[in-house]
């Protein structure tokens, strides 16, 4: 871990990635049975889709954190993956925006102009975003087992968890099936957080 970056900044990152984790968990376990835009209209859209933003909008503070931690060991593949994962959390953070903000009043006032709405370029818009965020989480995944500065679990587990929600979603099944994905890569963004807090507390302790 390079000793000329602050430690508060990194802490911050540490921190960010941890709170990222629990929400993204708790994002995908409120999520209603649907992920249709219809479904726009139930109570628990809004809170499910707000935590997943908050979640998008905080990760790329600790994948910034986690990156530092591990950049003189990852090489190329890691500068590689850090720079899609943060185009990618980026890039998809923009359809929970919507989610919360136009699509519950569309939903209940006029659902119709979804049919508008979701034309051709705006799904191409988001599977580009999703697939960059998914090809980001695996890169970067890869690239910790490769680093071996954080155990290699975590970026097994991160690869695994992330394949599992586009893979869910495209065969069709239970938006359940994918929360299961997602809760793994949580937990990946959870343990990366705490693991690095605990370098920190230990570089600390030896200064």
């Amino acid at each position: 871990m390079d000793r000329e970056i602050p430690s508060g900044v990194l802490r911050i990152g540490a921190i960010a990635s941890i709170v990222a984790g629990v929400l993204l968990i708790a994002g995908f376990a409120l999520h209603p049975a649907g992920e249709d835009a219809t479904h726009g209209t139930d109570p628990l859209w809004v809170p499910a889709h707000g935590l997943l933003w908050l979640a998008f909008t905080l990760a790329p503070l600790g994948w910034i954190a986690v990156y530092t931690a591990q950049a003189t060991k990852a090489g190329r593949l890691g500068i590689t993956a850090f720079v899609v994962i943060i185009l990618g959390t980026s890039l998809a953070s923009w359809i929970f925006s919507s989610d919360v903000t136009f699509v519950p009043v569309i939903a209940a006032e006029s659902p119709e102009l979804f049919g508008k709405i979701f034309s051709t370029s705006h799904i191409a818009i988001g599977i580009a975003s999703v697939l960059t965020w998914v090809t980001g989480n695996v890169l970067f995944g890869l690239s910790i087992v490769r680093a071996r500065v954080f155990p290699r679990w975590t970026g097994v587990f991160l690869v695994v968890g992330t394949l599992v929600v586009p893979i869910a979603y495209l065969a069709g099944f239970s938006v359940r099936v994918a929360a299961m994905g997602a809760t793994l890569a949580g937990v990946v963004q959870i343990w990366l957080g705490y693991d690095l807090l605990r370098k920190l507390q230990r570089r600390s302790s030896a200064a």
